[in-house]
């Protein structure tokens, strides 16, 4: 489609004050050239969106499809769940640069990936291979300039069962090499060792923290929720923090402490793949539902996937409903439901509001494609 007319959506773009407004968006080429109260265009293919909201494309900052599981079609976790945009997180790596490309540009889904920090070689490998000395920069460094378009960034899974007494130096190195070309580092916090209070003081603004709600032995809280001083020091020094739900990282008694002391997350993530997609984790879409359950409103945690996602990794041309951005959108609805969700640890959440995407479109190359959202949580 060549020229669209979006028709009658409820627009949510905190950024750009469009507090669940009615509008219509006209596009061409692939961008966004209006936005009005009412459109009429002859010419334009028209979507009728009445009765849907409409947000910028949902992007995904944290999920898997090249662990040591099955790959899957990666389109099942993007376009066909109600996301636009996703960034593979530390499970593709310099030796497989140019394999990971060519499955970037063949996805309908726009498909992204940080650099694995553990290892040069694919994360399958990461365990046997993992040593510090062993990270050639250089190597990192042709990576990000021969395709600056898909490799956003290294991630760091810093983990006892991971990184085993390599997680300070690792994220020490990853930091060296991605300042060279002002890209973030993204931090996977979990089981102890090594003490996250101490990685945290290795980041900087712009850099992530993922997995920020886990309920294992070493949190970032108090017991009351409130957040330790080097993650307080660090949230206003600039360094974000990542929800990352996963299989094992996301605890609903952790969260919903740390949410009424006003520890929101900036950023909302899945941390996807294989084994979790018929829970604890489902969708993006669930993640931010169970959000909107402990007390997130629609905006903020519309804002934490679209507009704060696409600027936390240089994604300039996403993430807003604004004149000359990219025409990629989630239309979706919210339904009334009765549910109740697991968390990672067997706790339950109800949840009586839930985002549920009815189709997105991804728009490049000068043209825009609608793809229907057939994937997801079937209970909503």
């Amino acid at each position: 489609m060549k020229r669209v007319l979006i028709k009658n959506g409820i627009l949510v773009d905190k950024h750009n004050d469009l507090h669940q407004v009615k509008k219509d968006i006209l596009c061409e080429d692939g961008l966004i050239t209006d936005i009005q109260d009412v459109i009429n265009d002859e010419n334009a293919q028209v979507i009728d969106a009445e009765g849907l909201y409409v947000s910028a494309g949902m992007i995904d900052i944290h999920m898997h499809n090249r662990l040591r599981e099955a790959v899957m079609d990666v389109d099942k976790l993007g376009v066909y769940r109600g996301v636009t945009a996703m960034i593979e997180c530390g499970s593709a790596a310099v030796d497989e640069a140019d394999k990971f490309a060519a499955e970037a540009k063949a996805a309908k889904t726009k498909y992204y990936a940080l650099l694995s920090g553990h290892s040069e070689h694919g994360f399958s490998k990461d365990m046997a291979d993992m040593d510090v000395e062993k990270i050639n920069p250089t190597h990192y460094l042709e990576c990000f300039d021969r395709y600056p378009d898909i490799f956003l960034g290294i991630k760091v899974a810093c983990s006892n069962t991971i990184t085993n007494d390599q997680g300070y130096a690792l994220v020490k190195k990853a930091k060296s090499i991605a300042k060279e070309r002002c890209l973030p580092v993204t931090v996977h916090v979990g089981t102890f060792p090594p003490d996250p209070c101490g990685l945290v003081e290795f980041l900087e603004a712009g850099d992530v923290i993922t997995h920020t709600y886990h309920g294992k032995e070493v949190s970032l809280f108090q017991k009351d929720g409130t957040p330790k001083r080097s993650f307080v020091r660090a949230r206003n020094r600039g360094v974000l923090f990542d929800v990352g739900h996963g299989s094992a990282s996301f605890c609903y008694p952790v969260a919903a402490r740390a949410f009424h002391k006003g520890f929101t997350p900036d950023l909302i993530s899945t941390d996807i793949r294989l084994s979790n997609i018929n829970g604890p984790a489902y969708s993006l879409a669930i993640v931010m539902s169970k959000c909107m359950a402990m007390g997130m409103n629609l905006l903020d945690v519309v804002d934490c996937v679209t507009y704060r996602a696409a600027k936390t990794y240089h994604l300039d041309m996403l993430g807003e409903i604004k004149i000359g951005k990219s025409a990629d959108f989630t239309f979706f609805d919210i339904k009334e439901v009765n549910l109740e969700l697991e968390d990672c640890y067997y706790n339950l959440q109800k949840v009586s509001q839930c985002i549920v995407p009815e189709k997105v479109m991804v728009s490049g190359g000068g043209e825009s494609e609608l793809y229907q959202c057939t994937e997801g949580y079937s209970k909503a």
